[in-house]
């Protein structure tokens, strides 16, 4: 029983894989002087996004390096107050958490 629908399964499976190679006999692969420009074509755009992309970067970092420099020369006490609380939050932080895990763990 179980081999008739191991037959019948595999009969259409064929049947499938005909109609589908009978629909990609039609398409010819691509001439090789075309395929050789679209892949110059292709390589040239990801080399002029990727320098879009990194003098958008530096431009933005350059931006903000200033902001800092800026802030730096008008306000340095601000500045330095600034530099010391963020980590100095960053490690209550992490001390609260690790507290809590510890309180957790504690009840279980």
């Amino acid at each position: 029983m179980n081999t008739k629908k191991d037959e019948e399964l595999l009969q259409m499976l064929s049947a499938d894989l005909e109609r589908l190679d009978a629909q990609y006999d039609d398409i010819s692969p691509p001439a090789l002087p075309g395929l050789e420009r679209l892949i110059a074509e292709e390589a040239l755009r990801r080399q002029q996004q990727s320098r879009r992309e990194l003098q958008r970067f530096l431009l933005v970092a350059l931006f903000m390096v200033s902001i800092v420099m800026i802030s730096l020369g008008f306000a340095p006490v601000t500045y330095w107050i600034l530099q010391a609380a963020v980590p100095i939050a960053a490690l209550g932080c992490l001390a609260v958490v690790r507290l809590r895990l510890r309180r957790e763990d504690a009840e279980e």
